[in-house]
């Protein structure tokens, strides 16, 4: 009788090794605020260009419950492209009392370099244990740091008289600064408080005579990799 007990309590520490395990990846996870640092490529396409590469760093805020998870990110990118085209507006007169015009539109070139993304999204992570692999989606404001305009004016007959800044820098500011959604994959394994994450990152954009953005209709392709770290469990909130 006494070997039948010692055996019956023996098995029912086994069986709770894989639960107790299971319990301490979710203290580990679930309901938990984590900081994060990490770095990869931006993958861009111009109409200069197919697609070019550039390096990234990214800082993010990761507040998570079960399965879902509410995710801000930094990213910092740095690149120069040259050559880009974008929608540039101004007056041309056709008297010479100035009194006579027209706002007509022509495609101007600009340089540019490196770009800021923040971004705020809701997450899945619909698995368990050590490994978890999550999805979202959500909202991004994009910055271009710097841009100036290359391109003269267009060539006008001599009676015309071109102003093509009348309207300064508008057009190159609205298409350096604009607003897209954002997706994002990635799978995320825990060790201790410590997590090593991959994800990638989706920046659609759509490209018309209308949305004059330096970038083209692929939009931003970011792919990274990096460190989480649990600073705090949300337990009691």
């Amino acid at each position: 009788m006494r070997l039948t007990r010692s055996l019956t309590t023996g098995l029912a520490l086994l069986a709770a090794v894989p639960a107790t395990g299971h319990a301490q990846q979710g203290r580990l996870f679930n309901n938990s605020w984590f900081w994060g640092l990490g770095g990869g490529t931006l993958t861009y396409w111009t109409s200069a260009t197919a697609h070019a590469n550039a390096p990234a760093l990214s800082l993010d805020w990761l507040i998570t419950r079960t399965h879902m998870a509410a995710l801000v990110t930094f990213d910092q990118s740095f690149f120069s492209a040259r050559g880009l085209t974008y929608t540039d507006v101004g007056r041309l007169y056709k008297d010479t009392t100035l009194t006579n015009f027209s706002n007509i539109g022509y495609y101007a070139q600009a340089k540019v370099r490196n770009s800021r993304h923040i971004t705020a999204s809701l997450m899945a992570f619909p698995g368990h244990g050590p490994i978890r692999p999550y999805i979202g989606a959500g909202i991004s404001a994009n910055f271009i740091q710097g841009s100036v305009t290359t391109s003269p004016p267009p060539a006008l007959t001599p009676a015309a008289q071109w102003f093509p800044n009348y309207y300064g820098s508008q057009y190159r500011d609205q298409a350096a600064d604009w607003v897209s959604p954002v997706i994002t994959a990635g799978l995320q394994l825990q060790l201790s408080r410590f997590s090593v994450y991959g994800q990638g990152k989706l920046f659609p954009l759509s490209y018309n005579q209308y949305n004059p953005y330096f970038f083209t209709d692929q939009g931003f392709i970011e792919f990274q990799a990096g460190i989480r770290v649990n600073v705090a469990s949300l337990e009691h909130l």
